[in-house]
């Protein structure tokens, strides 16, 4: 995948229009729970109908679609094909909490949205005036439902030129929203382009190339992975609904995987409920990558040492797109690997000084080509977001290799008797004991220090272990002012939407338990 330097993005129109013609018969996505594929032949050709339905429609630029839909054939061909028309593709997560939901959609004001069947959405509608329609199915044989048959009057071999351009808005998507509310972030049609085109060039897609995920495509992370990047290098993407413990090898396996993305929580799950199985009889498969939130390097090991299958890492930000990666199987356990190529990553201190390789601070993401634009605040405005980067609030450094390194977040961090503590740094000891399935480390208030370390485990199956044994770990490894005061052992830990640690939880978990006792 070439750089392209300061040429200008191509728009979606011109990438499908190629790929039709390059790659017609290749395969460009696969659902597994429907058995039903696409290939860029018969993608292009739908889009075009989808073009023509919209400009039928009178949508223009900068108008919204909002697609809400779990993984499908069909959430596919729509999230492409509004970008491939010029307009504007908004998703949201159809599980979020239904008073988030009803002031995301608001706010997007959408001309037209797609829904999925089943859904209870009477209470959306009335505050829109947009047309809603269902997303019904989408079949080559003349029997499509739903939104499919209202665009089989459209000819797919109508070529529509897309009508934006690249400074157009072209996706919108939310965070999660665990604590506060879901924000909206703008990419535009060439914002998106890049992030695409940049983690196709870290994977090294290519035609043949066949890619598996589980993760919901409301989220940021997967949209780029595995629905624009095989996109603009005519990749296959496999995907399913949802995760699967007991089958995922099996999926790699008999799709003849050649990378499977997979976050933290999903590792823990195939560590804690080993299959048997070692890498050697996944043939076609190079490696897996891990997104969403940084891996403990205790989980990196004891998963490869299990399984005998590499795992690489990679890292971003909804306002700053695709950040770091190792590129393929070259990676340095412990990091998120170096700034993807159209990213810009600086590290600064408390007074906005950069750092020097080493030394660590706050993480400055963008002011470069995958820059999000900004957000769509709740009134419907748009607030851009600076030129010069967005804080993310993370904290790390640079090895003097150029790879990233997270070790926890600002506003997470605990500050006892006004020494930092990262809630990384011991949630990654606590893990090595062989007992502790998940960690996540908190901040206690204290009448003497303002905080001391806690934390929450979730211990194997088939493990017994008390808290003072687990402290007793620590102590070798840990300095005393890091060392945990308080161990709690619970079944679970509290997780967002993306299944990530929801940590800003853990303290009020630990009041919740306190108050009953």
């Amino acid at each position: 995948m070439k750089n392209l330097g300061e040429k200008q993005a191509p728009s979606f129109f011109e990438i499908l229009s190629a790929n039709a013609r390059k790659w017609p018969e290749a395969i460009y996505a696969h659902s597994i729970d429907q058995q039903k594929s696409v290939n860029y032949k018969e993608l292009y050709g739908v889009s075009n109908q989808i073009a023509g339905f919209l400009k039928n429609y009178g949508v223009g630029r900068n108008q919204r679609v909002l697609l809400l839909s779990e993984n499908s054939i069909e959430n596919f061909l729509i999230f492409v094909s509004t970008l491939r028309y010029g307009a504007t593709l908004a998703t949201v997560h159809i599980e979020m909490n239904k008073t988030h939901l009803a002031e995301i959609i608001e706010s997007i004001n959408p001309v037209l949205v797609i829904y999925q069947p089943g859904m209870d959405l009477e209470f959306f509608k009335s505050g829109t005036n947009a047309e809603w329609i269902e997303l019904g199915e989408w079949s080559l044989n003349g029997n499509s439902e739903g939104f499919f048959k209202e665009i089989a009057e459209f000819n797919p071999e109508d070529e529509l030129e897309s009508i934006a351009s690249p400074d157009d808005h072209g996706v919108i998507f939310y965070t999660s929203g665990t604590v506060d509310r879901p924000k909206g972030v703008i990419q535009t049609h060439a914002t998106a382009y890049y992030n695409y085109d940049s983690t196709a060039d870290y994977l090294g897609l290519e035609p043949g190339i066949r890619t598996l995920d589980c993760r919901s495509y409301s989220w940021l992370s997967a949209q780029h992975m595995s629905l624009g990047a095989p996109l603009v290098s005519g990749a296959t993407t496999i995907f399913a609904r949802h995760f699967s413990q007991s089958r995922y090898f099996d999926w790699l396996k008999d799709y003849k995987i050649n990378i499977g993305f997979v976050v933290p929580t999903m590792i823990n799950m195939l560590i804690n409920r080993p299959s048997k199985i070692n890498g050697s009889e996944l043939g076609d498969l190079n490696f897996l990558t891990s997104s969403s939130a940084p891996l403990l390097p205790e989980q990196w090991r004891d998963f490869e040492r299990m399984y005998g299958i590499t795992l690489s890492q990679s890292c971003g930000s909804s306002e700053g797109g695709n950040t770091a990666a190792h590129r393929g199987a070259n990676r340095k356990i412990g990091s998120v690997g170096p700034a993807q190529k159209y990213q810009k990553i600086r590290i600064i201190d408390q007074n906005g000084q950069d750092l020097d390789p080493g030394d660590t601070g706050e993480i400055v993401v963008g002011g470069g080509k995958q820059q999000a634009l900004g957000y769509l605040n709740h009134n419907g405005e748009v607030e851009l977001l600076p030129k010069s980067g967005h804080r993310t609030g993370d904290l790390g450094y640079f090895d003097i290799d150029g790879h990233l390194h997270i070790t926890g977040r600002v506003k997470e961090l605990i500050i006892r008797g006004g020494a930092n503590i990262s809630p990384v740094e011991v949630d990654s000891i606590l893990i090595q004991h062989p007992s502790v399935a998940e960690a996540g480390t908190f901040g206690m208030p204290d009448r003497i220090y303002g905080e001391e370390v806690a934390a929450f485990v979730v211990i194997g199956e088939r493990q017994s272990v008390s808290p003072d044994d687990i402290i007793e770990h620590c102590r070798g490894h840990l300095p005393e002012a890091k060392m945990p005061k308080n161990i709690f052992i619970v079944e679970e830990l509290p997780k967002n939407p993306r299944g990530k640690l929801d940590r800003a939880s853990l303290l009020n978990l630990w009041q919740s338990k306190n108050k009953g006792e």
